[in-house]
């Protein structure tokens, strides 16, 4: 199977740029992120507007650029992981994880045996449907695929220990959005609450030998916490891009133009 490129070079310390896919389910918008640079995007199926088949169809053009295709189901459930494993992703989000068993029951169905429980079905997306011996397959596919746990609240952050301790965790990815509202701030990246929050889930993830990682759309906290441990970096969304791109451009033809 195709190796997964965000994972080598995760475990060489490098760090990786992304973004999310919510609403556009052209080509395009996959065209437009791998040319633009990204290393790996997220489509979205929480708070995206897709079904099954436009994810599929985003995941599977994912695959022919240089971006890793991730995706983040809308429930850690058995049936979304793996179908969408199936499909070609080569990572799983897990949502509004809090315990270390919604980490075992993610392994589960993210692994094939004897790691996890998941159905084997070999000529899909996730290999670019070529045959290949079946034991070989689910080999590699437990070894390069990545599972993303997501730490956005209050109490995730005190079991972010027991969280990342599960085996089968690959990366703790911190939701400031959801997380805030937790801690009952504003989601400010600079809040003390916040920075300690943070800092708490990043040292954990050293002491375990886990990757750190940040969505936000906070540049500046972007760079310093890239600075200081998070190495899976992503911001923004298609939708987040075509608002501000609007707004820019209304705001600059409103302003050239002479009343």
């Amino acid at each position: 199977m195709k190796p997964n490129s965000l994972r080598s070079r995760l475990q060489a310390g490098q760090p990786v740029i992304g973004t999310m896919i919510q609403e556009v389910s052209s080509p395009f918008i996959v065209h437009a992120l791998a040319n633009a640079g990204f290393d790996f995007v997220y489509v979205d199926l929480e708070h995206g507007s897709f079904g099954l088949e436009s994810a599929v169809r985003l995941i599977q053009t994912i695959r022919l650029t240089n971006l890793v295709p991730l995706v983040r189901v809308p429930d850690n459930l058995y049936y979304w992981i793996a179908r969408l494993m199936d499909a070609g992703a080569q990572g799983v989000m897990i949502p509004r994880v809090e315990t270390r068993q919604h980490v075992e029951a993610a392994v589960q169905s993210l692994r094939y045996p004897p790691v996890g429980q998941r159905g084997l079905a070999v000529a899909r997306g996730h290999n670019d449907y070529k045959r290949q011996d079946a034991l070989t397959f689910a080999q590699e596919a437990n070894r390069e695929n990545l599972l993303i746990v997501q730490i956005e609240s209050k109490s995730a952050v005190e079991n972010v220990n027991e969280i990342i301790s599960t085996p089968g965790v690959d990366v703790a990815l911190i939701g400031p959005g959801d997380l805030s509202l937790s801690l009952g701030i504003q989601m400010k990246m600079d809040d003390p609450l916040m920075v300690e929050a943070v800092g708490k889930v990043v040292a954990a993830c050293k002491r375990h030998n886990i990757i750190a990682g940040l969505h936000v759309g906070d540049l500046k906290a972007i760079k310093n916490w890239s600075q200081n441990g998070i190495h899976l970096l992503s911001g923004s969304s298609d939708l987040d891009i075509l608002l501000d791109g609007c707004l820019q451009l209304g705001k600059g033809l409103r302003e050239s133009v002479i009343a």
